[in-house]
């Protein structure tokens, strides 16, 4: 027994020298103008623009707040020695000034078009793909101190659900690790809407429209099921990683009734019901579809701007430096990396409008090599191999069309469909 006790209080002693040799939980106090204090992490500065980890009911979120916005901020000492804010998703690493006259660059990206020759479909004219091929053209225009600003601005219908997913991923784990990046919504209709729910900072045009996400198969049949809860449980999820209460979008992908009310702190309470909350958000037996009055109102939008300057003020930022030539019809400087996406989407359209052609050319020519004579085959075989490289660069330029094109899943499925037809290609020429 005696021993037994030695060996706890000898436990009691360790445990309180290793109490005692442990700094102080390093805890950052942010007090805003509405009242309320934030106990956290600060994790990013630009400009006086503030972003803070904090968690509230067990639930770890991460805001920007504006100057005009915060009375006061408290650093403790042990998170922050060197006064030097953290980069969010790169803990330890101190955050960099702007380089050159010390403004932030920004650049707008547009996500769909109105214009004839391009498109608005999310998963045609907005993929994974082109996301990821600008990231090393931003890279390049902003630099890669996560001091540069991508505004999204947002023009789609809606689209592919397969491709939500995907988007999703892109601009939470590449964009949103790179630049402070934002959503300004001119129409975001459907898998536009859910594509980006990701982004904790919205803005709306004054024209701007979000929401109405039901999802459709076949011919305007309303998913149902299976397929309604896992659309349900995605969305969720990339709620959260905006910050945004998932009511919002079940309202949005269902009849489902929604109502708020904004609280003396400034916080907003959504309830599934049209009752509870002070205001009416979605009336019973309705879709959601925020305007840019509502949006703002329930604070889902951070504010409405119809130019650059009113979005940069916005923002907080006292002068953005926007990247890019002015040309001809544009409202704002166009940069490589956006002249690049209005080409992706003009070959999109292309190749969209000729991939049937495509198909149906290049049947006709391995046909027609098939029924001539081994010596007459050249110049079929030829043009059959000139119309498969016009079939493999539409795959590469959008994946997707494998899929709706020729029922080809994935790359693999798509080396294996290549593979088959050059290996016929050559056996017609022996």
């Amino acid at each position: 027994m005696n021993s037994i006790r030695a060996i706890l209080k000898a436990l009691v002693i360790v445990v309180c020298l290793m109490l005692l040799a442990a700094p102080a939980l390093a805890v950052d106090k942010v007090t805003l103008k509405d009242g309320r204090v934030l106990q956290g992490t600060i994790t990013r500065e630009v400009e006086g623009i503030i972003w803070i980890k904090y968690e509230t009911s067990g639930i770890a979120r991460e805001e920007m707040y504006r100057p005009d916005e915060v009375t006061k901020i408290e650093r403790d000492a042990a998170s922050t020695p060197n006064k030097e804010p953290v980069m969010a998703g790169n803990p330890g690493t101190k955050a960099l000034k702007p380089a050159g006259n010390g403004v932030p660059k920004a650049v707008v990206i547009t996500l769909g078009s109105r214009e004839k020759n391009q498109g608005d479909e999310i998963g045609i004219y907005i993929t994974e793909h082109e996301l990821k091929e600008m990231i090393p053209m931003l890279e390049q225009e902003l630099g890669t101190d996560h001091t540069g600003v991508v505004v999204l601005r947002v023009t789609s219908g809606g689209g592919l659900l397969l491709e939500i997913q995907r988007i999703s991923d892109v601009l939470q784990n590449e964009y949103k690790t790179r630049w402070r990046t934002v959503g300004w919504i001119d129409s975001a209709i459907s898998a536009a809407a859910m594509s980006t729910l990701c982004l904790e900072e919205i803005y709306f045009t004054p024209q701007g429209n979000f929401g109405a996400c039901t999802g459709w198969s076949g011919a305007l049949v309303a998913v149902k099921g299976r397929g309604l809860q896992e659309g349900l449980l995605m969305m969720e999820k990339i709620s959260a990683r905006g910050n945004r209460d998932p009511k919002i979008m079940r309202s949005m992908q269902i009849q489902e009734p929604l109502s708020a009310t904004v609280d003396s702190n400034g916080e907003v309470h959504f309830y599934q019901d049209s009752t509870s909350g002070d205001i009416l958000v979605n009336r019973p037996h309705e879709i959601l579809t925020f305007n840019a009055q509502t949006a703002t109102r329930v604070k889902f939008s951070r504010g409405t701007a119809g130019t650059i300057d009113e979005l940069g003020k916005l923002m907080g930022y006292q002068e953005l430096d926007w990247v890019g030539s002015h040309e001809f019809g544009t409202v704002w400087p166009i940069s490589k990396a956006e002249k690049w996406n209005i080409a992706y989407r003009k070959q999109v359209n292309q190749d969209e409008e000729r991939f049937n052609e495509y198909t149906r050319n290049y049947g006709m020519e391995i046909q027609a090599a098939e029924s001539s004579p081994k010596e007459q085959r050249g110049p079929f075989v030829a043009r059959a191999r000139a119309t498969l490289e016009k079939i493999k660069a539409a795959y590469r330029l959008n994946p997707n069309f494998g899929l709706l094109k020729l029922n080809i899943m994935d790359d693999k499925d798509f080396k294996e469909f290549v593979d088959k037809q050059e290996k016929l290609l050559r056996e017609l020429m022996r």
